[in-house]
């Protein structure tokens, strides 16, 4: 039992296979709460054109899209497992030219220079194998004015409020970095952990 439950938690950072696809179904419901708070911060206008980094299942493009009219959505998620997961649930508003998904490193994903609106992630940044190169990628891809949100939670057995701090600082930093302005850190007490999601704003020319 022991040796399952460590093969699932290794499978949160890129799942594949059977054991992914388990991993997919807890993560679309344990992120649901998070995701939508996540969603409003970000502001979504009506005919925006969004990025999700570390998509999973689709809850949150999938809550995007049913929410928001005239919104498009692309997703960039490391796990093909995903991307065939998540094409399943969103399969209509995939063949509606609504949304589009890869399996690819942010870091490497080769993403039209400012043509997105907002962007977010919800637990996936600190995963990326280098969250600073990963977001300036994503930040050359952002519209002047527009806003990208990163929110993160804790779940490892280390998981605590200092943890959500470090997270915290590390998102500002990284933004800052970026060249990002108007930066908000915000928290919510979502069970397991005190969660951070942090907003910015892409400076206009």
């Amino acid at each position: 039992m022991k040796n399952m439950m460590d093969a699932l938690s290794k499978n949160f950072r890129k799942p594949e296979g059977i054991l992914g696809k388990i991993a997919g179904k807890v993560m679309s419901w344990e992120n649901q709460e998070i995701n939508e708070w996540t969603v409003e911060k970000l502001e979504i206008q009506s005919g925006d054109n969004v990025l999700e980094i570390g998509y999973g299942p689709g809850y949150g493009i999938e809550y995007i899209l049913s929410n928001y009219e005239g919104t498009s959505v692309d997703g960039a998620d490391v796990s093909e497992t995903m991307k065939e997961q998540a094409g399943k649930r969103l399969q209509s508003f995939i063949e509606e030219g609504r949304a589009r998904l890869w399996a690819v490193d942010i870091e490497k994903a080769e993403l039209e220079k400012e043509s997105y609106d907002r962007v977010l992630s919800v637990n996936n940044y600190t995963i990326w194998d280098s969250p600073r190169e990963g977001l300036e990628n994503v930040v050359a891809a952002l519209r002047p004015g527009g806003r990208a949100a990163i929110t993160m939670q804790p779940r490892q057995e280390d998981a605590a409020t200092e943890k959500t701090k470090k997270y915290a600082k590390q998102i500002q930093d990284d933004f800052l970095a970026c060249g990002m302005e108007n930066i908000e850190v915000s928290y919510k007490d979502v069970r397991p952990e005190l969660t951070v999601c942090v907003t910015a704003v892409k400076p206009v020319k």
